[in-house]
Parts: structure tokens; sequence; C-alpha cells
């Protein structure tokens, strides 16, 4: 779906824009774009489309269907609500502030990757490999940026979105944990 939604966006048959959410869009209301903006992949889209791929099923394989679903859409809908949230807030402090970014189309698979790569970590955490848990996010960031290579204020989605990853993972992780616990004990 967001590999043929890509396309026809590039064709312009279906405008990004009409899809993408902005700090401006999400404050005026059209809450509806923070679920749309995941159908198009960001540039580069071959790159998006493959992270998003590859990511997925690594998630599906160490979280399970129901934690990647959850991780997704807290991560793509929570991050950029907080986000648009604290630029609102600034602007009505300052009307000026954040200027550059509030019509600049904020779409694309990068914040449910960064979801997805919060609930490995977790789910890797609870399994002892710490340093694998830290380092994921770590080198995940690091791919990202170099293959984005700037960086705005509503890319912070990225950080919130790895936190909604985890927050995703708690209740499985809690529920394996207490299952573990008990079937120890008989």
């Amino acid at each position: 779906m967001i590999s043929v939604v890509t396309v026809l966006s590039r064709l312009e048959v279906l405008p990004a824009r009409a899809l993408a959410s902005t700090p401006e869009s999400f404050a005026d209301g059209r809450v509806w774009l923070l679920f749309s903006s995941a159908l198009v992949a960001d540039r580069p889209a071959v790159a998006s489309i493959a992270g998003f791929l590859v990511v997925g099923l690594a998630a599906v394989a160490l979280c399970g269907g129901r934690a990647v679903w959850l991780a997704a859409a807290l991560g793509h809908v929570c991050s950029a609500a907080i986000v648009y949230t604290a630029i609102d807030l600034a602007r009505s402090v300052d009307p000026s502030a954040f200027e550059n970014v509030i019509r600049y189309p904020d779409y694309g698979t990068s914040a449910i990757i960064a979801a997805w790569i919060g609930a490995i970590a977790c789910r890797l955490w609870t399994r002892g490999l710490r340093r694998s848990a830290l380092g994921l996010p770590v080198l995940a960031g690091l791919v990202g940026w170099l293959f984005k290579g700037t960086l705005t204020v509503l890319d912070l989605e990225h950080a919130f979105a790895l936190a909604c990853g985890i927050v995703a993972m708690r209740p499985f992780s809690l529920r394996s944990l207490f299952q573990s616990r008990v079937a120890a004990t008989q």
C-alpha cells in the first residue's frame, strides 16, 4: 500500500501534500492527516520502504503482531501529536516561533520504524541483551540521519516514537515476565 501511494504521489496523481500532516494542519484541527501521512514514504523512497520492510519483519518476529501494530499506531500518531502540540504551545507565546516548519509536510514511515526499533530494543532488554538494546537505536538513528542528512524540530518525533514503541511493549513484556515466574514456581 505504501509503495503504491508513494509512486502515485511521485507521479503527482495523488499529491503528497493532500496526505501529509503539518503542525499548522494539526493546529487547524485536520487530525486525520496524522493517519494518512503514514501512507507516503519520505525521500529517499526506496530506502524508506526497504527500512520499513526490514524493521517491520524483525519487529513481528521478535515482538509479535499485536505489539507491532500497537507500536506503529502509537509511534506514528502520538509522536507527531506531541511535537505539534509543543510547537503550537511555543507559538502561543511567540507567534513567529518555528515559522520554518509549521507548513513543512511531515509524512513517511520513519516514525513507525522508530517505534518498531523501540519495541525491538525493549524486547532485547527484557532478554538480557542490554548492549544490543542500547546500541540498536543509536545505530538506527545514525543510519536515518545518513539517508536524510538534515534535521528539523519535527525530527524529535523519532525520539518520541521510539519511546512509544517501548511503551507499547510493556504489557507484553510484563505478561511474559509474569508467565515465566509462574512457570518457575510450579
